[in-house]
């Protein structure tokens, strides 16, 4: 089972003007910690994965230390940085957008009922 959503995040460019990314959203029930985000810019696609706990946090206080950060903006949007070895790539993200699609994964796996079966991830990985 899984909650998957199309948007579009605006993209920051170093001199501050913006350009819209179309970006997919899922969760997938069997990995309920994660997030994975897949933007689609210039024929080429770009794939986050990142906590389902630091995206709701981020709604409301900045959250994220590492590649991740996302904190709340001006007005209704938030502000997502992705963090890579060469470059800080950052978006401006509906909040109500996020919200709504977390709700839906929080519908599919509330909140302290994830699972992760470690034994059966090792066995596929270790084979």
């Amino acid at each position: 089972m899984r909650v998957a959503s199309r948007t579009v995040f605006d993209f920051v460019r170093p001199d501050g003007g913006t350009a819209p990314v179309e970006t997919e959203l899922l969760y997938q029930a069997d990995d309920p910690f994660a997030v994975t985000m897949k933007f689609h810019a210039g024929g080429t696609v770009a794939t986050w994965i990142m906590g389902r706990d630091l995206l709701t946090e981020g709604l409301s206080s900045p959250s994220g230390r590492g590649d991740v950060r996302l904190r709340p903006n001006a007005g209704r949007t938030l502000v997502l940085e992705l963090v890579s070895d060469r470059h800080v790539t950052v978006f401006r993200v509906p909040a109500g957008t996020l919200r709504k699609f977390l709700d839906a994964t929080y519908r599919l796996v509330p909140p302290g009922t994830e699972h992760f079966d470690a034994d059966a991830f090792l066995g596929t990985v270790l084979r």
